[in-house]
């Protein structure tokens, strides 16, 4: 019992003790505790820990290791990783085991009220909690095993510049990371796989300015930025350190401006700094609502931006009402693992108001003299880079006006562009226009017409020149006026231009393939009524034609020095004068073509061929004043060369005419022969031609032709350089020859007779030769005509017999048509009286030989000439003349006399013809006249003396009077009475 009693008074007291040592402890508990938790000795002895620093301003324990403290500042110090959390409150379980170590190991952190959470250069702002267990910080060791953080109106800040760069964040996450060593002992730098320690979920809102948010990503493309603040929201989850399938990141902005500076895109290392001074930097801008967008799908992460109602500039807007988007895509794998995207894509559609916005593009095309374009129309564009560097390309207009100027050519109307870039080596373009107008130097060449241009090109500048390519084509154009093709015709032809494009309106079609030192192609041109003209000085033929063009371009250097055109093809056809509903087709084939321009000054080759209806355009280079022109038809076939002006040796052009019209003089002789032209030396050039068989007739002359063989003509200069300026006639020398001329007709040459001298040409054939020499403007020729049996009329009487006329003429004057004709002579031989009985007039003979004779070749001839009569007998004029010896045989045979000669002055002017101090001589006879013939009657005197016997006969209208008594006297006095009548006609 005592034992008993004694343990139970013991009790209480053990348990007061236990009570009080207890409550003792925990005074010393909450003492301690509070002067370890606001004496800040603990902070301090904690922050002694390597890499760690805590600090907070005053705290409370309920039971050890569990601390509720304010103004917590909790930090890991590293220069590779620092981490830091500052807080307005925040209750801690501490493992004071680890405290002990030297370590801090938080069991639990509930923190309110964050202020701030840093993490390497990036600081978070926000009010929200984070809670944290089981976590240890120290130098060697990191761990999270799990961490919920959940903020409201955060905003992130990069401590280096202060700068913002995103706010209003509403943010919930979960994160997680395993035990690692942060950092290598050795070198201070990072553990790699310190991401792969970190797994996390989070949601995200705010708002953000999209450079600050994406263009770390966007670091390997620096030719892009963006600009713009506005919505951002995620779902962003991270296993082992790898983005998840699902996460996204996206932002919305109200205005978002997307600049690409192509200098970068082009040469990515180029400075930033523009260096030509006047011209605007190469950069453009990209303006409108939009988002841009970081996702993972399909084991990738892509990155997005999308624009609608963007408006696109350079220095100024260019397109306006567009859609943009750009993409770009890289494997996902772990963060740290990750490198920027070098590849992206880009594709745009809009309205473009601007197109000379391409011309910085096109500034370097064509050896450096561009390609300008202007018009407004619809955008499409598609462009791929890869590594960093334009890949791909493609861009389309659609306008409905579309101009282009090159080279001082403008083409314009509505049309496409299409543009492309393959491999990043080359660029392909076509433009497009229907209804378009093709302008060169203010000059329109073309209108209404589908033109198509097609070029090719390497993007490497060094290889620009010698491999880029271009193919225009051209259909169903309009060419208004031929006379715009002048200009490039004479660049090749000497100046002035011999050949001409006057008027007309032509259709063009063609093909042209251009590279940068060459053309080469073909175009055809046809119209209807085209106007040209062949030209030297003052002269000038012009032809109206319908043509048809078929040009060969073989080759056309761009600089104008060569061109190339064998194989070119002409046609024309020309109204027929005499028919004008038929056409005369002339077809000309140039079989070689080769011209160039050194100096300014044109040379060429030439083979030409073909058949040419119209030989008329080589009147241009024969001589006008001596009458030689040519037309007609016929093949032609043409040889040579030429240097400025100047045809140069050796040049041959022969043609074979079907129907060959030959003018010279007064004359025109037609047939069918051959023609050669041929330059011999520099200044020596001749044409020749020759007609087998021919036709002559005076020009205007109605009569029926003459006939005849072997005609030939030629003319030939020494002096080509003044023919081809001007073809005067004193540069030229021509021969004619008719060696064998038919007649059929002898009385064609009544015109050459004075009318009403009583002197006519009946009937007959007659042969005609004759050979002349034009030398200038001098002329002189020999002309033979025979007649057989040949009927002739003096007055009223009847003759016939043979006639042969031959003269030669000299000292010809080609203007006045005057000529000497001394050494001529007349002669009629076998001369009859027809239906006279009278047997002595059979065979009889007469010639009249001309001396100091002028012969003035007009219409009808005039001549003055002293000439020599010689005659077989007077006979025949007695009976002529006088009626009774018709009727008195013996007065006939009395009154002829044999052997007669004489003289006389002879002239024949118009309607009249005379003879002069006419003294013939025979035996005894002597005879001396004046006697005029006109209107058909002889009019005159004359006095004979035969023998002793003489008498003097005065012929009136044709009748005798007969005067026996001192007839010398009377024939001397009516001599006197008419001297001054008689002289006139030898004016």
């Amino acid at each position: 019992m005592p034992n008993t009693n004694i343990a139970k008074k013991r009790l209480p007291r053990f348990a007061l003790a236990t009570l009080i040592g207890a409550l003792f402890i925990v005074a010393i508990w909450l003492i301690g505790s509070y002067w370890l938790l606001n004496s800040q000795w603990l902070p301090n002895k904690i922050s002694q820990f390597e890499g760690v620093e805590i600090r907070w301003s005053q705290g409370a324990s309920r039971h050890p290791g569990r601390w509720e403290v304010e103004n917590l500042y909790l930090s890991r110090e590293d220069d590779a990783l620092p981490i830091s959390i500052e807080a307005e409150r925040a209750t801690l379980t501490l493992s004071l085991l680890s405290l002990l170590r030297g370590e801090l190991h938080i069991q639990a952190m509930d923190a309110e009220g964050i202020r701030r959470l840093t993490i390497g250069d990036i600081a978070l702002e926000a009010q929200g909690t984070l809670r944290v267990s089981n976590t240890t910080l120290s130098r060697e060791r990191l761990a999270v095993p799990e961490a919920t953080l959940a903020i409201t109106e955060g905003r992130l800040v990069r401590l280096s510049d202060q700068m913002t760069l995103v706010n209003a964040i509403n943010l919930e996450a979960t994160a997680s990371l395993d035990e690692v060593t942060p950092t290598d002992p050795a070198t201070g730098e990072l553990n790699p796989e310190l991401l792969a320690a970190l797994s996390a979920t989070l949601e995200l809102r705010a708002q953000a300015d999209a450079w600050d948010v994406f263009m770390p990503y966007l670091d390997a493309l620096p030719w892009l930025f963006l600009n713009g603040r506005g919505e951002l929201t995620g779902h962003i989850a991270l296993a082992s350190g790898t983005l998840e399938e699902g996460s996204q990141l996206s932002l919305e902005a109200p205005e978002l401006r997307l600049t690409l500076d192509e200098r970068k895109l082009i040469e990515p290392t180029a400075p930033t700094t523009w260096v030509i001074a006047d011209a605007p930097p190469p950069r453009h801008f990209a303006t409108g609502q939009g988002n841009v967008q970081l996702s993972v799908s399909d084991n990738q992460l892509h990155f997005a931006t999308q624009l609608q109602g963007v408006t696109l500039a350079d220095t100024q807007a260019y397109a306006t009402d567009t859609a943009l988007r750009l993409s770009s895509k890289i494997a996902n794998q772990r963060l740290d693992h990750l490198s920027s995207p070098t590849d992206a894509e880009l594709t745009l559609k809009g309205t473009i108001m601007r197109l000379d916005m391409l011309d910085r593009y096109l500034a370097d095309t064509l050896q450096g003299r561009g390609i300008r374009l202007s018009g407004n129309g619809r955008l499409e564009a598609d462009v791929s880079v890869r590594d960093t560097q334009l890949y791909n390309a493609r861009l389309f207009i659609d306008a409905e006006m579309l101009a282009a100027e090159a080279l001082g050519f403008k083409a314009q109307g509505s049309g496409t562009l299409n543009a492309e870039l393959t491999d990043a080596a080359s660029v392909d373009a076509t433009l497009q226009f229907t209804q378009a107008m093709l302008n060169h130097h203010e000059r329109t060449l073309l209108s209404d017409a589908t033109i198509d241009l097609t070029a090719q090109s390497p993007t490497d500048t060094a290889l620009t020149h010698e491999q880029a390519t271009a193919t225009l084509t051209w259909q169903d154009a309009r060419m208004p006026n031929i006379n715009v093709l002048q200009p490039y015709l004479a660049t090749y032809l000497p100046d002035p231009a011999p050949f001409q494009l006057i008027s007309g309106q032509a259709q063009s079609s063609g093909a042209l393939a251009i590279t940068a030192e060459q053309l080469s192609g073909e175009l055809s041109l046809s119209g209807n009524a085209l106007t040209t003209r062949w030209q030297r000085d003052e002269q000038r033929t012009t032809l109206t034609s319908d043509m048809q063009l078929s040009l060969s371009l073989k080759q056309a250097t761009t600089d104008g020095t060569s061109i190339d055109i064998s194989g070119s093809r002409l046609r024309w056809q020309v109204a027929d004068d005499t028919q004008p509903d038929e056409r005369l087709e002339s077809i000309l084939v140039l079989r070689d073509g080769r011209f160039q321009r050194r100096a300014d000054t044109p040379s060429g080759q030439f083979q030409l061929e073909g058949s040419v209806q119209r030989l008329g355009f080589l009147n241009t280079f024969l001589p006008d004043a001596h009458g030689v022109s040519l037309s007609g038809n016929g093949q032609l076939f043409a040889q040579g060369s030429f240097r400025d002006n100047r045809l140069l040796a050796p040049t041959r052009l022969r043609i074979n005419a079907n129907q060959l019209e030959v003018a010279f003089l007064d004359y025109l002789a037609t047939g069918r022969g051959e023609l050669t032209a041929q330059v011999d030396s520099a200044e020596q050039a001749q044409l020749s031609l020759g007609i087998p068989r021919f036709s002559l007739q005076r020009k205007d002359d109605d009569s029926p032709h003459v006939e005849g063989r072997h005609f030939a003509l030629t003319t030939q200069t020494n002096q080509l350089s003044e023919v081809l300026i001007s073809p005067e006639a004193e540069h030229f020398v021509t021969r004619i020859a008719l060696p064998i001329t038919d007649v059929p007709d002898f009385t064609r040459y009544n015109r050459y007779l004075p009318e009403s001298a009583g002197i006519t040409l009946l009937g007959g054939q007659a042969s005609l030769t004759s050979e002349w020499l034009l030398d200038g403007l001098t002329a002189q020729g020999e002309l033979s005509l025979r007649a057989f049996g040949a009927d002739m009329a003096l007055l009223d009487q009847r003759l016939r017999g043979d006639l042969h006329l031959s003269l030669t003429l000299t000292q010809g004057d080609l203007e006045t048509r005057r000529f000497t004709a001394d050494n001529s002579f007349l002669r009629l031989e076998n001369i009859i009286r027809p239906g006279d009985n009278v047997s002595a007039d059979a065979g009889w003979w007469v010639q009249i030989s001309m001396n100091e004779a002028q012969l003035d070749w007009a219409d009808p001839v005039r001549l003055v000439s002293q000439v020599g009569l010689e005659m077989r007998d007077t006979g025949l004029l007695a009976r002529l003349f006088l009626e009774r010896a018709r009727e008195k045989e013996w007065l006939g045979r009395l009154l002829s006399v044999r052997n007669i000669s004489g003289s006389a002055e002879l002239a024949i002017n118009g309607d009249r013809a005379s003879l002069n101090n006419l003294t013939l001589t025979g035996g005894a006879l002597r005879l001396l006249a004046d006697i005029t013939m006109a209107e058909r009657s002889a009019n005159g005197a004359l006095y004979a003396r035969l023998g002793a016997l003489g008498v003097a006969v005065e012929l009136v209208d044709n009748q005798p009077d007969l005067h026996i008594l001192q007839p010398r006297r009377w024939f001397e006095r009516w001599q006197q009475a008419q001297s001054p009548i008689s002289a006139t006609p030898t004016q």
